[in-house]
């Protein structure tokens, strides 16, 4: 098995445990605090995300991608052992904060991987088989982890069988990359970042877009099982269910949209209108939904990933067609996405909430992705590798 397809494996381990957890995190959050305030914790965990994001390429120049990574998964291991095993709200809340933290910073390092080991001459395809891989795992758990809740350890044993995936997954990595060399990582300081983005108009176009995509994800992470179970009334088997067909889009649609951009039969400004569309009307109706059929909730979940799958395969293929391995920095900023959007996205939401219920959250959502559409026409058309540093 080459490098790259060793990353892809382990890619799968590791969003199998972060897909595990990822959809009972609020719930089980709200044994320790209020559902008003759940989002403080993912704000805070957010905050913690940006600021070492922030500070990558300085850490990257020192410890090594391969360190660092390794050096995080020790520390979301150990979260997992608090979680697991704390009875504590505050020590509970802690694992929390320092296993969504590392979640994300694990994710950027095997970005860097996967550039390394992928041929920038099909960005799309290698982009494509990442997504798909990675959402397989998504899509393959809630169904495991509707029946693991339902049995008795619940919260537990999803937390125990996340540990055990990284384990293994962190094993693997010490074996697969345990000869690769670092690139020249460039370090920029922060206006001279803000002052490239704003002469390239199209690279902050794509972060923006990004960022909407990862505001959708935060809100409907954090609030989407709180709305269906606590609201709704429907049982962890019906959501397992739901939550499944709601994820298909990602394995669907990844790999094919990917090798389609790559032979440039189709164009990445169409693809990002369209998604973002159904993305929008899609999420937009939940909340006029009142029905208990389960086929017709996962068939509106089942749109809503239809557009974001769109969205995110096109948005990872163009931002990765535009950027260098040793652009770290770059990464960085459209990794901040990610923990921006658990920033304010639990702030926006509280002040939602202070005058409306929460079923009115997803129209407010549905509205605010269609200002993606502002941002499409400043993205360019050409497949150019690579973009020159700004040192």
């Amino acid at each position: 098995m080459n490098k790259i397809n060793r990353m892809y494996v382990l890619s799968f381990l590791f969003s199998l445990h972060i897909a595990l957890s990822a959809y009972v995190n609020s719930t089980f959050l709200l044994k320790i605090i209020s559902e008003k305030y759940v989002g403080i914790l993912f704000t805070i965990s957010s905050l913690a995300t940006l600021l070492l994001l922030t500070k990558s390429v300085n850490i990257l120049k020192h410890l090594g991608n391969r360190k660092f990574v390794l050096w995080t998964l020790l520390v979301n291991m150990v979260s997992l052992v608090g979680m697991i095993l704390s009875k504590n709200p505050y020590l509970i809340a802690a694992s929390f904060i320092a296993l969504n933290t590392t979640n994300t910073l694990v994710i950027f390092s095997i970005d860097i991987f996967i550039e390394h080991f992928g041929d920038p001459k099909t960005i799309g395809k290698t982009r494509g088989i990442y997504l798909m891989i990675t959402n397989l795992a998504w899509m393959l758990c809630p169904l495991v982890t509707a029946f693991l809740i339902t049995r008795e350890g619940g919260y537990i044993s999803i937390y125990i069988i996340s540990f055990i995936a990284t384990i293994i997954m962190t094993i693997g990595l010490l074996f697969s990359v345990r000869n690769f060399e670092d690139r020249s990582y460039t370090k920029t300081p922060f206006l001279q970042t803000y002052k490239f983005l704003k002469e390239n108009r199209h690279m902050l176009a794509i972060t923006m877009i990004n960022f909407i995509l990862q505001f959708f994800f935060a809100l409907m992470v954090v609030y989407m099982p709180i709305y269906l179970y606590e609201h709704m009334g429907f049982n962890w088997s019906q959501i397992g269910i739901i939550f499944t067909i709601m994820l298909a889009p990602f394995v669907v649609f990844g790999l094919p949209l990917g090798v389609l951009i790559d032979k440039c039969i189709l164009k990445k400004r169409t693809l990002l209108y369209i998604g973002i569309i159904i993305m929008s009307l899609s999420t937009l109706s939940i909340s006029y939904i009142t029905s208990m059929s389960v086929l017709l909730w996962a068939f509106v979940m089942f749109m809503t990933r239809t557009g974001a799958s769109i969205i995110e395969t096109t948005s990872e293929v163009y931002f990765f067609t535009h950027i260098k391995e040793e652009d770290a920095y770059l990464l960085s900023v459209f990794r901040d996405m990610v923990p921006v959007a658990y920033i304010i996205a639990p702030l926006v939401s509280t002040l939602i909430f202070m005058f409306l219920p929460l079923k009115f959250l997803f129209a407010f959502l549905g509205i605010i992705i269609l200002s993606g559409l502002y941002y499409i026409p400043h993205l360019r058309h050409n497949h150019d590798y690579g973009i020159p540093n700004t040192n």
